[in-house]
């Protein structure tokens, strides 16, 4: 597992699901919880907070400390919760990769940086995925994926394209993927070695 070249278009990452049994012996048993997010940055640059753990990002002030300068973090934001955004934003600064917002119309505080405030999109439809979300902000596409379980190389490479296809007018493309570590270290290496990371559609 190695974290893709900063200058690549197209990149997957995680959403975060720590006690999952996947992601639980994915960590060496005697890693200390707080370095848990430092020893993800070192396979992936970003990772997604789902919306049923913003508050408690909110609440636990040790993620401050924990979260390495290297990895961006992006959370998707509960229905009616966009001005505590400001609070992590002002916590995370250049850290904060960006804030999915639930609908197109969803009131965003004004003082966020616009390169942080991905508003939802139209949902896309991809062979071998149970449900997919879409958000964009200018001409960035971050989506979020929960592929069907065991699919083999040909059926990633498939979605890989089809996704690449499908965000054609995008200069990046972000893709957290609700999968185990293995299923996401598979399609990153795919994707690498396709050269859809770096292809221009």
């Amino acid at each position: 597992m190695s974290p893709e070249a900063p200058s690549s278009r197209f990149r997957l990452a995680a959403v975060q699901d720590h006690a999952s049994p996947a992601w639980k012996s994915f960590y060496p048993e005697d890693l200390p919880s707080d370095w848990v997010l430092a020893y993800y940055a070192h396979f992936w640059r970003e990772l997604l907070v789902p919306a049923h753990a913003w508050q408690t990002w909110l609440e636990d002030r040790r993620w401050l400390d924990e979260a390495p300068d290297g990895l961006r973090l992006y959370f998707q934001v509960p229905d009616g919760c966009g001005n505590e955004g400001l609070e992590l934003a002002s916590r995370f600064g250049a850290r904060l990769g960006g804030l999915l917002f639930p609908d197109a119309a969803a009131d965003v505080p004004a003082q966020l940086q616009p390169s942080q405030v991905f508003r939802r999109m139209p949902d896309p439809v991809f062979a071998d995925v149970r449900s997919a979300l879409a958000f964009a902000s200018g001409q960035a596409t971050v989506l979020v994926l929960d592929p069907e379980t065991g699919l083999d190389p040909r059926q990633w490479r498939g979605l890989l394209e089809a996704v690449h296809a499908a965000t054609a007018s995008a200069r990046d493309v972000l893709v957290f993927l609700r999968t185990g570590p293995d299923e996401l270290d598979q399609a990153q290496t795919i994707l690498r070695l396709s050269g859809l990371a770096w292809r221009q559609p």
